[in-house]
């Protein structure tokens, strides 16, 4: 048993508030914080934007919420250089609902900026193209959030550098393409995600992604990328709750994005993400993580599948007690709680509640179903750990939510695990951790850390280029960030400490996305 401060919120959506570079070439570091905190609701309020769109946090309605955007989320599932990179938008921050990281890029020659999305569970680079069916070339709900944005729509005749990828060409992958058997024709390509009804389809390109380096002269460079020429959109990438200028998928098909940078020399073929407890964090593109670090292998969704971040998970350790699983549970940073399938949810909750002591279960119905009253903000509750594959041991900083009256005033809390029919860890089990994706090693690496530390001991962030956006001010320390394995407990997991500096072996530089992360209501998965 351990003090456990409870969360008093849980992740949804977070926003890149600024960017900056950490004194190695080896990585390059963006802060974030939640989209619906303190500081993001004065910024709304000081933009004059009329009233606060979002139910305060210590509502039910704020909850309900939450897990309204992981059941419409699930219910889809069911059915070599020395610099570091930026695009040469900078930095852009605008809070929009959806499951993505936002970035302002630029495409083709002369060159056009595009607000795309950064999906981390899917692969395709797509653009609105040529349009038979897009989204509306304005978007009101990025108005709704602070920010008036006209919509793009690419033209590969209008670029100097668009060529066509044919049905004979290695860059034509044949998992989206339409291709029949003749090599000459165009490589069409259909991405369909699991939300209902939804894709895109059009036809390839090739065509240049304009990239500046962090440090030094801003001469920017040009890497060739495989483009989706978006014709038609269906479902949410048209109905207002999708990307409606595009999406850049972070996936691990050889036709994503990331992987083209990794074979281009540009960045090592890895990022870390990482939740602190006060709803900031930081994501650094080419991070390998230290060599204090735990790391598991990625398991496949399928046999020879490595397709999304799974791993495998042997046994979860509850307080005293060992439950043998052998499952495999997804990393998914878009979704906000975490589930389990239903016969271990069953053996985990029942040993969870026979372990809490002196607290009462409440017998009303709550967005949980084992919720306990208590009004002290730290409770005695079992220490939770996930032993993944290789005896890597993963300790579950925030595995309680705080449960709220209707008034207001905080009523108890809640053990915030979902039965279902996946495993999956979200966001709230991940806080307090620095989780570095190896998609060259398939290796998921991770680390208690302190988030905040990271970005406070960052380098300031490099001034934007002339065209684009300045970023804000970095996050601060709150006093009452909470901390569920303080340094001075007597549990023997060791408390968060800073992150050592991302190694610099074996990798050209690291690259910057310069995003948002918004995790939420919209992140379509294949």
């Amino acid at each position: 048993m351990q003090s456990i401060q409870v969360l008093r919120l849980a992740v949804v959506l977070l926003v890149c508030s600024s960017f900056v570079i950490r004194c190695s070439e080896a990585a390059y570091t963006l802060s974030f914080t939640h989209m619906l905190s303190e500081k993001a609701k004065e910024d709304h309020n000081a933009q004059e934007k009329g009233a606060w769109p979002f139910p305060d946090p210590d509502t039910v309605e704020y909850q309900h919420l939450l897990r309204q955007y992981d059941a419409v989320r699930h219910r889809r599932m069911l059915a070599g250089t020395p610099s570091t990179y930026t695009f040469v938008e900078g930095n852009v921050s605008i809070s929009f609902i959806g499951g993505f990281y936002y970035s302002t890029i630029s495409v083709g020659t002369p060159a056009v900026p595009f607000l795309v999305a950064l999906d981390t569970g899917s692969d395709l680079f797509w653009l609105p193209c040529e349009c038979q069916s897009c989204a509306p070339a304005t978007a009101p709900i990025y108005e709704d959030y602070g920010v008036s944005k006209a919509l793009k729509v690419y033209s590969p005749k209008a670029s100097n550098t668009s060529t066509a990828i044919s049905c004979g060409s290695s860059d034509c992958p044949a998992i989206i393409s339409q291709c029949q058997a003749a090599a000459g024709e165009q490589c069409l390509y259909e991405q369909n995600y699991a939300a209902v009804n939804t894709s895109t389809s059009g036809r390839l390109v090739q065509d240049v992604l304009h990239l500046i380096p962090d440090m030094g002269a801003p001469t920017a460079t040009q890497v060739p990328v495989i483009v989706g020429c978006g014709q038609t959109q269906t479902g949410i990438l048209v109905d207002g709750f999708g990307p409606p200028d595009g999406l850049i998928g972070l996936g691990l098909e050889n036709y994503s994005v990331p992987t083209t940078l990794a074979r281009s020399g540009l960045v090592k073929d890895s990022f870390s993400m990482c939740f602190g407890a006060d709803f900031a964090g930081r994501v650094v593109f080419g991070d390998i993580g230290s060599t204090a670090q735990q790391s598991t292998p990625f398991a496949p969704a399928q046999p020879g599948a490595y397709n999304t971040y799974y791993v495998g998970v042997e046994t979860i350790i509850v307080g005293g007690d060992t439950i043998t699983v052998g499952m495999s549970a997804w990393f998914d940073t878009g979704t906000q709680f975490s589930y389990l399938e239903s016969a271990t949810y069953k053996l985990f909750v029942a040993s969870f509640d026979k372990q809490i002591a002196g607290y009462t279960r409440t017998t009303e119905p709550q967005l949980f179903e084992y919720c306990y009253l208590t009004r002290d903000d730290i409770v005695n509750a079992p220490t939770i750990d996930y032993v993944l594959s290789g005896n890597a041991t993963f300790p579950i900083g925030y595995p309680l939510i705080s449960l709220f009256f209707q008034n207001g005033t905080r009523g108890g809390f809640c053990l915030a695990i979902i039965e279902s029919n996946i495993n999956l860890i979200g966001v709230n089990f991940m806080v307090g951790m620095n989780l570095v994706f190896n998609r060259e090693q398939r290796t998921l690496g991770f680390e208690e850390t302190d988030c905040l530390s990271l970005m406070s001991n960052s380098g300031p962030a490099p001034a934007p280029n002339a065209g684009g956006p300045s970023p804000s001010p970095g996050p601060k320390a709150s006093a009452s960030s909470p901390t569920t394995r303080p340094p001075n407990s007597s549990t023997t997991t060791p408390g968060p400490a800073a992150a050592p500096a991302p190694s610099q072996a074996s990798h050209a530089a690291a690259f910057s996305l310069a995003t948002l992360l918004l995790l939420g209501l919209v992140h379509v998965l294949l």
